[in-house]
């Protein structure tokens, strides 16, 4: 029915005050409250190293009943509650692009939904013996977290005072908001040497305007790298390995 009226010349507009209208006036006996629901959404997190704006797709998983007809709605995609895109879709299948500006709107933490769903839906009176057509307007609170990350670029150098070896770590990390790479106070670094074929963490730091500095007592030439987690705005990152 949705796209009979469009194909008219109604637009949009009039579709949905006539469907709502419609929705106030008409009382079914066997009416859906929910002909369509979103079960997930499919999105991947992305790097970045430049400023640009990116086209994200995102995909819903729906589930219909019987009576489900036809649908149309939209999707909201925040980041600490502030709405940064929107996605439209129409029938059960939903795949839109969410526009993600990370030099306006940050990096970290991003969410899909909730969704605005206004749905069309069959349903039988028994009255007059015959299929008629109804609509429920909801919400779905289905929700998909997914992260923005800066790349990050680390370097590890060793310097050796007798026994001791003096490991200097620094860490930068992508900022779109100033177009730049920016010092990265890395937490929960780790400080490795090689033992055999693994690495084994001798030290766990945090990272200070960009840089972290360790000594260590060895007096046998040792291989070290340091290894930096992925966090919630910044993607992990293992320096070159250094002996000395």
């Amino acid at each position: 029915m949705f796209k009979s009226l469009l194909s008219r010349g109604t637009g949009l507009g009039f579709a949905v005050a006539l469907a709502v209208g419609l929705l106030a006036t008409a009382t079914p006996a066997q009416a859906s409250e929910r002909p369509i629901d979103i079960t997930g959404y499919k999105v991947s997190n992305i790097t970045v190293s430049d400023s640009n704006c990116r086209n994200l797709t995102v995909t819903a998983s729906t589930k219909v009943k019987s009576d489900f007809v036809d649908s149309f709605g939209s999707i909201d995609v925040t980041r600490n509650g502030g709405l940064v895109s929107m996605l439209g879709f129409e029938g059960r299948k939903i795949t839109d692009r969410a526009m993600i500006c990370p030099s306006f709107s940050g990096l970290g933490t991003y969410k899909v939904g909730p969704a605005e769903i206004f749905a069309e839906f069959d349903y039988y009176d028994s009255y007059f013996g015959e299929y008629w057509s109804d609509y429920s307007d909801y919400t779905d609170n289905t929700i998909k977290t997914f992260y923005v990350r800066g790349k990050t670029k680390s370097t590890l150098t060793a310097k050796r005072s007798g026994s001791k070896v003096t490991l200097t770590a620094k860490a930068h990390v992508y900022s779109p908001e100033n177009y730049r790479y920016a010092q990265y106070n890395a937490k929960g670094a780790k400080l490795q040497v090689k033992s055999g074929k693994t690495w084994k963490t001798i030290k766990t730091v945090n990272l200070s305007k960009g840089k972290a500095t360790v000594t260590v007592k060895q007096s046998k030439k040792k291989t070290y790298r340091l290894h930096v987690p992925t966090a919630t705005w910044a993607a992990s990152t293992t320096t070159k390995s250094v002996s000395k």
